[in-house]
């Protein structure tokens, strides 16, 4: 992930998207923690989350007994994983690296990439050594588990049409009051969405985007394949409901092939 703010024309996710104050606002879905907590539980060994962020899964996953380390290459996120880890009593491993390259010196039962962040990887060959890393890091017969949006044509073409004021509205834990405006726009060469956030936080305005890679069913099922993976099942939600055209989720479980 890039933490900071990238030049006009590449792809990247603005520094403002890391405001710990505005994240855990903004993102306290839990939607997707019963099924991660299966899996770790399943794992029955060390689990490895990529792209902790400020500990939303790897926080309760600790406090359930799982043998978890938490990676993000955001000083910020971290920083309030580890504010969060002591007010909770935990002694966790957070570590800072890219999933790219990062080398923990340990093999693990589970490694994971949750809440799409799979999708802040945009070339071809850097999803390529994200693969080749999570299989360094896996311990035989592990299993690999992330999610990502299923791309939804209709969406992409209504959500140009329009932008949503007042998407999001809230107050932080200070006080200030928040409204977030948000405008999409798809990039179809680089088969790239990107999300602009007007924040209005207090008496401030100022705009930060993120942009996420849209993967393809049949492409996602082929990266995976070539790079040394066996998809052993594939979701259209976290309930484990079947993948099937209308789902907004492709969940998959793998494991390394042999």
């Amino acid at each position: 992930m890039v933490a900071e703010r990238a030049p006009a024309g590449a792809l990247g996710v603005d520094a403002e998207i890391y405001d710990a104050d505005l994240y855990d606002a903004c993102n306290h879905r839990g939607d997707d923690l019963p099924f991660y907590l299966a899996c770790a539980r399943a794992a029955r060994g060390p689990v490895l989350e990529l792209c902790c962020g400020s500990g939303r899964l790897t926080i309760p996953l600790a406090r359930a007994g799982i043998d978890i380390t938490g990676l993000d290459f955001t000083p910020a996120m971290l920083g309030r994983a580890r504010r969060k880890a002591r007010q909770a009593g935990l002694s966790l491993r957070l570590v800072r690296g890219d999933m790219r390259r990062a080398s923990l010196g340990r093999r693990f039962k589970l490694v994971f990439i949750p809440f799409n962040s799979l999708q802040n990887t945009y070339a071809i060959r850097d999803v390529e050594r994200v693969l080749a890393n999570v299989r360094r890091h896996l311990a035989p017969g592990g299993r690999f588990v992330f999610d990502v949006f299923n791309p939804s044509l209709d969406y992409i073409v209504k959500a140009q049409r329009r932008a949503q004021r007042g998407r999001l509205a809230f107050r932080l834990p200070d006080g200030r009051r928040v409204s977030i405006d948000e405008h999409y726009r798809y990039d179809a060469a680089r088969q790239t969405g990107r999300v602009t956030w007007v924040h209005h936080v207090g008496g401030r305005t100022f705009s930060a985007r993120l942009d996420m890679r849209c993967f393809f069913p049949l492409e996602m099922d082929a990266l995976l394949r070539y790079n040394g993976f066996r998809v052993l099942k594939k979701y259209g939600s976290f309930r484990r409901e079947p993948f099937r055209s209308e789902s907004a989720k492709q969940v998959y479980i793998c494991r390394a092939a042999p």
